[in-house]
Formats: structure tokens, C-alpha cells, sequence
């Protein structure tokens, strides 16, 4: 047991290096936007960086594990993934990385409702509750009051990528639970980096970008970092975090998203931004405290802690 916490803290650790790697994401791609590189730039060469390397790491892994089914699965699984990453960076040319990141976040409360749609299971009064503050937090984080009601073209598209991410998501929970998770992840890659190919031969076609070393160190960075090393240690921890429990750290990546986003000069602190930013926070984190107090009932009965009194003899059996 005092094993199994040891690596459960580590894991969890791991877990939080993730989140500021993604965080600080927001921030690498908005040095790519701002150098000039198209949002169909930046995923076409972040994608080929992370394929070349899953590849290369994984190969005889994949050679073995490579079949149809990985194929289809990972192609639709990367569809939404692309269309994701597409509309959260071009997103990124229109508003501030401290509202993409806490924006994104949301797709977290959309997931129990398309679960729902898929798995027929209904989700509870608390999810719904956490929605509608969502909803509220994402509306005083996004509208400018100041100027009467309005709202950024940015904060749609961060909505928008939060939509495709929450399918995603529900598509990838239910293929693991028979496909190969680095094999499923190497064709989702792929398939993201032939449609950000298409996109952007079909767009811009600026290879002049390649020539652009501030922004190809923040895309290398991406790639690299944000794309390998983050999946892996994802998936890894996975083997020693719950479910709930990882939902609740990950969360994290858009506090880091907004930290760095403040420290580096692109967004000020203000008012608005901590209120909404803490209302969505507390509306993801909702229905994991429903979770929390479902398991910690019974164990309360097992031990006899605030248990019913026994009624004297002769009484209640009426």
C-alpha cells in the first residue's frame, strides 16, 4: 500500500509538470502567431515534429500493433483533435492566451453530457449545476461590460475548440478501453499533421516561415514538450491517478495558462478575470466533490461514524 501512494505521488507530480507545460502553451503559440506563422503553420510542423519522434521512439511497437482498427479509430479521434488545436490557435490571434486557457477548460463540464449521448448514462444534478456556473464564469471572463455586452471573435473560436476537445476526449475514453493507447495517440498525430498539411496548402503556403527562428523555437518547443512529452506522461500516470483525481490536477493547465500569460505581458490582472476564471475553475471541480462525497459516505458507515443510534428494545419494530 505505502508503494502504491508513493507512486500515486509521483504520478500526480508528474501530473502538474504537464499542466504548466500546457499552460505555458498558450504562450508558445501566441510567440508563433505574433512571428507571423499561420495557425495552419504552427499545427502542421508541431504535429510532423511529435510523429517523427513518436515514431522513431515507438517504432517496432507500432510495426506490431498497426492495423485497421487503430487506423480508424485514431482518424476520427484526430479529426476533432485538429479541428480543436485549428480554431484554439487561430483563436489565439484574437484574443488573450489567459482567456483561450481558461475557455478551453470548459470542455471538461461538456464531456458528462456527450458521455451521456454516447453511453446513455445520465449525468447528476451537480454536473448540470456546474454548467450553468460555467456558462456564468465563461460570460464575466469574456464580455466586455465596459463597452456594453460583447464578445471577442477569440473567446467563440476558445469555445468552439472546447466543443471539439470535449468529443475528443469521449471518443479516445472509449477506444482505449480496447485499442493501443501509443499506437491510437501515433495515428491521431498523423492525422493531424495531413489535415494541417491540406489546410495549409490549401491557405497561406508561406514556407518563408521556416526562416522565422523565434517562432520555429516556439513551435519546436510545442512539439517537443507540449505534444510528446506531455501525452506520454499523461498516459503513464494514468496507470497510478483516478480518474477524478487527475480531472481535478489537470484543471491546473489554465491557472498556468493565465499566470504566465499575466507575467509575460500579455494580460493584466484584473477583477473580472480572477472572478470568472475562479467561478469556472469551482464549476469543473463541482462534480468531483459530488464523486468525493459518495465514497466517503460509505466508508463513514463501515466505521460507525455518524451512524443512526440503535433504538432501544421493543422500539421501531412497529
Amino acid at each position: 500500500m505505502e508503494q502504491k501512494n508513493h507512486m500515486q505521488g509521483k504520478a500526480e507530480l508528474w501530473l502538474i509538470l504537464v499542466s504548466a507545460i500546457w499552460g505555458s502553451g498558450f504562450i508558445g503559440t501566441r510567440i508563433a502567431m505574433d512571428q507571423g506563422l499561420s495557425p495552419s503553420f504552427v499545427l502542421m510542423t508541431r504535429f510532423a515534429i511529435s510523429v517523427l519522434i513518436f515514431g522513431a521512439v515507438f517504432y517496432r511497437h507500432l510495426r506490431q500493433t498497426l492495423d485497421r482498427r487503430h487506423l480508424i479509430a485514431g482518424a476520427s479521434a484526430g479529426l476533432f483533435l485538429f479541428l480543436g488545436y485549428f480554431v484554439q490557435t487561430l483563436g489565439l490571434k484574437y484574443t488573450t492566451p489567459a482567456n483561450t486557457a481558461f475557455l478551453s477548460s470548459t470542455s471538461v463540464v461538456m464531456v458528462p453530457f456527450l458521455w451521456w449521448a454516447v453511453a446513455k448514462k445520465r449525468p447528476g444534478v451537480l454536473t448540470v449545476i456546474s454548467s450553468i456556473l460555467c456558462f456564468i464564469g465563461a460570460a464575466i471572463l469574456s464580455v466586455d461590460f465596459s463597452s456594453g455586452f460583447s464578445i471577442a471573435v477569440g473567446d467563440l473560436f476558445s469555445l468552439m475548440c472546447a466543443v471539439f476537445y470535449a468529443v475528443q476526449c469521449v471518443l479516445v475514453g472509449r477506444y482505449v478501453l480496447y485499442l493501443d493507447v501509443r499506437t491510437l495517440l501515433f495515428v491521431q498525430f498523423g492525422t493531424t499533421t495531413l489535415l494541417s498539411l491540406v489546410t495549409f496548402l490549401l491557405g497561406e503556403r508561406d514556407f518563408g516561415s521556416f526562416c522565422s527562428l523565434p517562432g520555429m523555437a516556439a513551435v519546436l518547443y510545442l512539439g517537443v514538450f507540449g505534444t510528446c512529452v506531455c501525452y506520454f506522461i499523461q498516459t503513464s500516470a494514468q496507470r497510478y491517478v483516478t480518474p477524478m483525481r487527475m480531472s481535478i490536477i489537470m484543471t491546473t493547465e489554465s491557472l498556468f495558462g493565465s499566470l504566465f500569460s499575466v507575467l509575460l505581458g500579455y494580460d493584466k490582472l484584473t477583477l473580472s478575470m480572477v472572478t470568472g476564471g475562479l467561478i469556472i475553475v469551482g464549476s469543473i471541480l463541482l462534480p468531483e466533490l459530488q464523486e468525493l462525497l459518495q465514497r466517503r459516505a460509505p466508508a463513514q458507515s463501515a466505521t460507525g461514524e455518524e451512524a443512526p443510534p440503535a433504538p432501544p428494545p421493543g422500539e421501531g419494530n412497529d
